[in-house]
């Protein structure tokens, strides 16, 4: 069982590595480990600490969305996993290569995480590459990647890792928003204002991009606009250096 990665800002995904561990039957080369003899072709997993409907759905799949599926296959189990429960995770054959794709390019995506934590970015550009190599439809991989582009100053590039990001994983508010940010550095604003709009749509309460589209329509000169964002960021940072900011900007807006 691989550690959970890190998070590195704006927000590293972790990508739990869920690696079922009853040996697979040596009666046929294609099983995977803990293959279930069930009807329906799929494998057991043994939960570890820490795991979510959302994290295996993720794992297995690469999408959080198939939690409430993953579940349906497992009646009877609360919400809330247990650590050591056995759970039966259907897989067929499209969805096994997905998974060993998956499972394969973890090994550089976490090395990229490492690096990328210690700022050595060019080390880390080579490895998330390394894992996108491996399995190009690696969401967190493609984010990641953008992340650290972004970092390194080379905003063009972070661009086009992040919008695969958002293609590969719509539903993500962290994407869009990320995404939105480089389009800001790029100076396309409007195309900024419009990516946070998205981010919100995906999460009304993701505070950084609320803050980011308010300061951004204040830029644009949309105060009315700009301080229904802020009133929003005080409701939710009150204490914090956001709520402040939009305390000092509600006093000055009309």
């Amino acid at each position: 069982m691989s550690r959970q990665a890190r998070l590195l800002p704006l927000l590293l995904l972790p990508l739990l590595a869920c690696t079922p561990r009853t040996p697979a039957p040596e009666d046929d080369p294609f099983a995977l480990p803990g293959e279930s003899g069930r009807p329906r072709p799929g494998v057991t997993h043994v939960v570890a600490p820490g795991e979510t409907w959302a994290s295996l759905a993720e794992d297995y799949y690469g999408r959080e969305s198939r939690a409430r599926e993953l579940r349906r296959a497992n009646p009877g189990l609360d919400a809330a996993l247990v650590s050591g429960q056995e759970i039966f995770v259907p897989l067929d054959a499209g969805e096994r290569d997905a998974f060993a794709r998956r499972s394969r390019a973890r090994a550089p995506y976490n090395r990229g995480l490492d690096f990328a934590q210690a700022g050595a970015y060019p080390d880390a550009i080579v490895q998330f590459l390394e894992a996108i190599a491996i399995d190009g439809d690696f969401a967190a991989a493609h984010y990641n990647l953008g992340l650290v582009y972004r970092r390194a100053g080379r905003l063009e590039l972070a661009l086009e890792s992040l919008s695969s990001a958002v293609r590969l994983r719509r539903g993500r508010a962290d994407y869009h928003f990320a995404r939105a940010v480089a389009l800001k550095e790029l100076g396309r604003t409007r195309d900024a204002e419009r990516g946070l709009r998205r981010a919100l749509d995906r999460d009304g309460s993701h505070l950084p991009a609320l803050h980011a589209l308010a300061r951004l329509l204040d830029e644009r000169g949309k105060r009315r606009d700009a301080a229904r964002y802020w009133r929003r960021v005080l409701a939710l940072d009150p204490g914090g250096p956001r709520g402040e900011e939009a305390r000092l900007r509600l006093e000055g807006a009309p």
